[in-house]
């Protein structure tokens, strides 16, 4: 009985470790990571907000096609300027 008792707790600590790395691996895949891509708009000087959304988690670039048929690569909007590249979300 002793013995039994002993592979419990090893036991119940190896299940709660593959429960938080399952829930952690869900965590960064989840939407709520989607953010809003910008472009650099040469005509005025400023980056501008898109109506996409993207990711910072990396795959396929996030891009945007305007009225004109223009596509823009998006960014991350910073403190001065929209520079670090976003990514198309998975689905």
């Amino acid at each position: 009985m002793r013995r039994l008792k002993s592979l419990y707790l090893p036991a119940a600590v190896i299940l709660m470790g593959v429960g938080a790395a399952v829930a952690t691996n869900a965590a960064k895949n989840s939407s709520d990571d989607l953010e809003p891509g910008y472009y650099f708009d040469s005509s005025v000087s400023a980056c501008i907000e898109s109506p996409a959304s993207c990711t910072t988690i990396e795959g396929a670039a996030c891009t945007w096609t305007d009225d004109n048929d223009d596509t823009h690569n998006l960014r991350k909007f910073g403190d001065t300027m929209c520079g670090a590249p976003l990514y198309k979300p998975a689905n």
